[in-house]
């Protein structure tokens, strides 16, 4: 496949539907790899943050 950047909105070079689907698919992956990123950062801040506010509440 040809990895040269490319205008989507360029209608005399339209991309075969098998590349638009590689590339969405490889977006997705990319974001579902982003998301497990964000997701575990969360779920080691949030229990912190939760015991700091019931500190500072004194329960």
């Amino acid at each position: 496949m040809n990895n040269q950047p490319f205008d989507l909105n360029d209608s005399e070079n339209e991309r075969s539907d098998e590349q638009l689907h590689s590339w969405m698919s490889k977006a997705a992956i990319e974001a579902r790899k982003k998301d497990d990123v964000a997701r575990k950062q969360l779920m080691d801040i949030l229990p912190k943050e939760i015991s700091r506010v019931n500190q500072i509440e004194g329960l």
